[in-house]
C-alpha cells in the first residue's frame, strides 16, 4: 500500500505572518513591557534598599560589641567590607576610635527614583531618611 500524496495550494497554508497579526503582536508585547519594567525597577529597589538596611545593622552591631568591651564605639571599624553596588557607607562621626555616639549612613548611588534617599541609623536605635517624599516605615520596612 503506497502512501497517498496530498497537495496542498499555497492558499490552503499560507507561509508566515500577514503585517496586521505582527502589528498586533508587537503592540500587546509592549503593553506587556510597560507594565513589567516599572514593577521590576521597584522590586530591584527594594531589594538592594533591604541589603543597605542589613549591612546598617550589622555595623550598628558591630559596634555594640566594640562599646561592650572598650566602653566606647570606634568608627574606624566596622565599615569595612561592606559592598553594596546601588550604596555608599559612611559612619560619622569619621575616624574617632573613643567616641560616645555614632551614626551609620547608607547613600544611594544613583538617586533615580529613590523616595527615601539616605537611610541612616545612629547608636540610640533611631532610623531616619533623608528625602521627604517617602515615609519612613516604608523605606524601613521593605516598600
Amino acid at each position: 500500500m503506497a502512501a497517498k500524496k496530498v497537495n496542498h495550494s499555497p492558499t490552503e497554508f499560507p507561509g508566515g505572518f500577514s503585517l496586521p497579526e505582527l502589528v498586533i503582536v508587537l503592540a500587546v508585547m509592549a503593553l506587556l513591557l510597560t507594565l513589567a519594567v516599572p514593577t521590576y525597577r521597584q522590586y530591584v529597589q527594594r531589594a538592594e534598599r533591604a541589603d543597605a538596611i542589613r549591612s546598617l545593622l550589622a555595623v550598628a552591631g558591630c559596634q555594640e560589641r566594640i562599646r561592650s568591651n572598650t566602653g566606647f564605639y570606634d568608627t574606624t571599624r566596622c565599615i569595612d567590607g561592606l559592598s553594596n553596588a546601588a550604596y555608599r557607607f559612611q559612619v560619622e562621626p569619621p575616624e574617632d576610635t573613643s567616641s560616645f555616639g555614632f551614626e551609620v549612613i547608607a547613600v544611594p548611588s544613583h538617586s533615580q527614583g529613590n523616595d527615601c534617599g539616605a537611610l541612616s541609623l545612629d547608636h540610640t536605635g533611631t532610623r531616619s531618611i533623608s528625602l521627604d517624599s517617602g515615609t519612613l516605615s516604608a523605606c524601613w520596612g521593605g516598600r
